[in-house]
């Protein structure tokens, strides 16, 4: 292991990302519906996964951030597996006028707790993150820090609340597996000279996201598979479902 860059010793966690804004034209098993994302959180908790993370649909079939929509999914996602830890999107795309957002995440404070996310991804890169990230802890719903770009790393440490973050995401977006590779570790030598002793968890996406893996397994940090980041197996083969994933990550996790 590079003496310069070193998880957190212990058990890795795995978290699925079971759908993004993935929908059934990239592929015919992306869970959309509450039903269908607690029936593939099952299976993936099945076959090792520690984790969710879920991008909550409305009625139209569109993501949403409205507390209504959000609320059922985690309910039937704590339903299928009591004691998961279960996490949302924030992503801007979603509603892109920032008061708009935030009014959207301040108002997930009124959820009942069986209802309510354990935590909330942030991107560091979009516009009025920080207002989000305050509503989110104001909430009591823990907040992943998501880095994509080297200049993500300041905006982290010049937020007042950067010590309160569950963990920060270090999300490599290069689809080439070396360049993905090099990006994270980057991102994580970056992430180190901070100062800053948060929980990270490393992942890559299409092309990149076995290599990545397979990198955030060598330096012992905590990782994520699933349809939302790629739609193949390590051997190129197209993935059955988030199962099928999870499964193959589990068995690269343990090769020594």
């Amino acid at each position: 292991m590079d003496s310069a860059i070193h998880g957190f010793m212990g058990r890795m966690l795995l978290k699925a990302c079971l759908n993004g804004a993935r929908a059934a034209v990239d592929h015919p098993r992306v869970p959309v519906t509450p039903e269908a994302l607690a029936k593939d959180a099952a299976a993936c908790h099945a076959v090792g996964a520690g984790a969710f993370h879920v991008h909550p649909r409305a009625a139209h079939g569109f993501e949403s951030l409205d507390a209504a929509d959000l609320g059922a999914t985690v309910a039937d996602l704590r339903r299928a597996c009591p004691g998961v830890p279960v996490g949302v999107s924030t992503g801007a795309w979603m509603v892109p006028d920032v008061k708009a957002r935030h009014a959207r995440v301040a108002s997930w404070k009124a959820l009942s707790a069986s209802t309510r996310p354990d935590f909330a991804s942030v991107n560091l890169s979009e516009p009025g993150w920080e207002s989000i990230a305050d509503a989110l802890l104001d909430a009591g719903i823990g907040v992943e820090a998501g880095v994509w770009f080297p200049e993500d790393v300041s905006r982290l440490t010049a937020w007042p609340q950067a010590s309160k973050c569950l963990r920060i995401l270090v999300e490599t977006q290069s689809s080439q597996p070396e360049a993905a590779c090099q990006e994270a570790r980057t991102l994580v030598e970056l992430l180190r000279a901070t100062g800053l002793e948060r929980p990270l968890l490393v992942h890559g996406s299409e092309g990149g996201a076995w290599a990545v893996l397979g990198w955030a397994r060598r330096h012992g940090f905590d990782t994520r598979i699933g349809l939302e980041d790629t739609l193949v197996l390590p051997d190129g083969q197209r993935a059955q479902d988030n199962a099928a994933l999870v499964s193959a990550a589990i068995r690269v996790m343990r090769e020594r």
